[in-house]
């Protein structure tokens, strides 16, 4: 058995190495890990900025559009309002002349 002794210690030794180098890989690993986490959030971040820039643009251009067939209502109800007027006007005169 005394001679088994040193066989187990170094065994025992080479184990632990192994496991303090595994713990060392492992905590690399994770700093690794973490650090493509982070690059791959900035990357989605980056994605859903440019989206949020597109629908905030197409949004504008929409708000744009209606604006301007508002006003162009807006100018078209006037003008009809204006030759009712102006028809109620004629017939006011031809009325009273």
């Amino acid at each position: 058995m005394s001679a088994r002794k040193p066989l187990f210690s170094v065994i025992a030794a080479a184990a632990l190495a192994m496991l303090a180098a595994c713990s060392t890989n492992t905590a690399q690993g994770v700093r690794q890990d973490a650090q493509l986490v982070k690059e791959k959030a900035v990357e989605v971040k980056d994605k859903v900025v440019d989206k949020a820039i597109e629908v905030k643009d197409v949004v504008v251009d929409k708000s744009i559009e209606v604006k301007d067939k508002a006003v162009e209502g807006g100018k078209a109800a006037g003008q009809a309002i204006g030759s009712g007027l102006e028809k109620a006007g004629d017939a006011v005169k031809g009325a009273t002349n």
